[in-house]
């Protein structure tokens, strides 16, 4: 296989070897030379280097895995947020194996069964994460995987020479292959396990053969560029600038230092300035929190694209940045994959243009409301990759909801899930996300989640920023957000002071691998405190 051939039968495997070969001094990503001090800069991971590594780590799983009883069996990885998810990605590859990637953000029980349900043989583990593991291992009812600590990224990324392994399978044999194993967030319930097929994280390159990839789209963003995320690769989002932009779309990858939780605003913004990052796809209140720092806002102001994905971006936000540097919303999920987009003028910058190619119908739900579902059209087959996860079905419901442009027909503004309405026992209903971003606009609040599912009132539930006492100057400050947010609801839905809940410290609300509050979980934890509010 070479990497003229056609876009859409390419694997990530093979195109990092012929690299490796023929080009090795080209640069796959850089990474920081020490984590703690970013102002010493970045060093080059070149393909060469890379696939060294990943001949390295292969040969390892090789030696320590047990025989292979069936075909393509499943073993898992935890780790830090380091170069080792690609690198053990690609060799899980080489060695036959599927890799499920568990959010360590988890919770002990959502990681146990999510390692059930894949019939995990063995559990991977950098040396920081042995402790974690042994937890999950305990709780799992049925056969328990054999835990294996990986070696110091230091040991694969050697100037040593290991054979290579070549990827055998061409991309006819490849394509359907299962390779890696992502979960949903379990955002309103246990994750669900999404198997991805080597044509599945091939979408980047399969999209330049849509009908309309004449038209400038989020791939000329995309490549050519120096991108960061803070968004790890255990999840889809972070795996697809760590591999598709960076071997389909030349881009190079600028990893952040290693940190034990999302990254903070000073991490982001020294790693965009001192990775002379180009482009940035990150979480909406981080950015939220890098406009509030004028080193920070700086820095998006230099980038050349920035994306924000997982959740609307505020306008206040947003106008800090326009006229700047150009801003985009970017949109997917682990079942159907990345949302393709065309792109919109400067004013448009919240509204989604999708591609036709994606088979989007949006159907309305109430007011203005809209949800988009998938149809399944054969013509548009190698595009609609949530039918590859679903063979059986002929559609698919997104569960997300959008309100149409007031002027321009084919434009979509995201307003939230429809996992986030609210109905209550009264029969009013309320989406919950619209009222949690009005909150989280107050600068001391770090979470919040509006809940009760089936009572007459909402509850609001606040987690502050560093976990600071709510004195009365913040307590007022909630209060008129609050305030605000009620000018959107009806009288039976309103937000009241009495129904109001401060998580502490050591009791945080429970967050998803994307960051984002963990709805069912954290409302399980905080189930006694919640029912006490209503019993007043």
């Amino acid at each position: 296989m070479t990497a003229s051939e056609e876009p859409g039968s390419r694997t990530i495997v093979t195109l990092i070897d012929q690299y490796a070969s023929e080009d090795p001094s080209r640069v796959w990503a850089v990474v920081p030379i020490e984590d703690s001090n970013l102002s010493k800069g970045f060093k080059s991971i070149t393909y060469g280097e890379l696939a060294n590594a990943i001949s390295h780590a292969a040969l390892w799983l090789q030696q320590n895995l047990d025989p292979s009883v069936t075909a393509l069996e499943t073993i898992a990885y935890a780790g830090p947020k380091d170069i080792r998810y690609p690198i053990i990605a690609v060799a899980a590859a080489k060695v036959g194996r599927k890799l499920l990637l568990p959010s360590p953000y988890a919770s002990i029980t959502a990681q146990s069964c999510l390692l059930d349900a894949s019939s995990c043989r063995a559990y991977l583990y950098a040396s920081s994460f042995g402790a974690n593991v042994e937890k999950v291992l305990s709780g799992l009812r049925e056969a328990r995987p054999t835990p294996l600590q990986i070696p110091d990224l230091s040991e694969w990324l050697t100037g040593s020479k290991a054979l290579v392994r070549p990827f055998e399978p061409p991309w006819h044999g490849a394509e359907s292959e299962p390779w890696l194993i992502f979960h949903t967030s379990g955002t309103t319930g246990l994750p669900k396990l999404v198997t991805y097929t080597h044509r599945m994280m091939a979408s980047l390159d399969t999209a330049e053969l849509m009908p309309d990839a004449d038209r400038e789209t989020m791939n000329r963003h995309f490549e050519n560029k120096r991108w960061y995320t803070p968004l790890p690769s255990l999840h889809f989002v972070g795996m697809t600038v760590a591999l598709q932009f960076t071997v389909y779309l030349g881009s190079v990858l600028v990893v952040g230092p290693v940190t034990s939780g999302p990254a903070s605003v000073q991490v982001a913004r020294d790693t965009m300035r001192y990775g002379n990052v180009k482009g940035a796809m990150l979480p909406p209140a981080l950015i939220d929190g890098l406009c509030e720092d004028d080193a920070g806002l700086d820095c998006l102001r230099n980038l050349e694209y920035l994306y924000f994905a997982g959740a609307p971006l505020l306008r206040k936000t947003a106008e800090k940045l326009l006229g700047h540097v150009t801003i985009k919303p970017a949109m997917g999920s682990t079942e159907a994959g990345v949302y393709f987009l065309q792109l919109t003028s400067e004013d448009d910058w919240e509204y989604y243009y999708f591609r036709p190619a994606m088979g989007l119908e949006f159907r309305h739900i109430g007011g203005e409301l809209y949800e988009p579902v998938f149809v399944r059209q054969p013509a548009l087959e190698r595009w609609q990759q949530v039918f590859q996860v679903y063979p059986d079905l002929h559609e698919f419901p997104t569960k997300d909801v959008f309100s149409p442009h007031p002027s321009k027909p084919g434009f979509w503004k995201y307003v939230g899930r429809t996992d986030d309405m609210i109905a209550f026992s009264h029969g009013e209903c309320l989406y919950a996300s619209g009222i949690e971003d009005e909150i989280s606009k107050y600068p001391r609040v770090a979470a919040v989640l509006v809940g009760g599912q089936g009572r007459t009132r909402p509850f609001v539930l606040v987690e502050w920023k560093d976990g600071a006492p709510h004195d009365m100057k913040s307590l007022e400050g909630l209060w008129h957000v609050m305030e605000q947010a009620n000018q959107s609801c009806s009288d039976l839905v309103k937000l009241s002071r009495d129904l109001v809940l401060f998580a502490v410290p050591e009791k945080p609300l429970v967050r998803t691998a994307k960051g984002s509050v963990a709805r069912r979980e954290s409302e399980q934890l905080f189930a006694k405190e919640i029912e006490l509010l209503y019993e007043k």
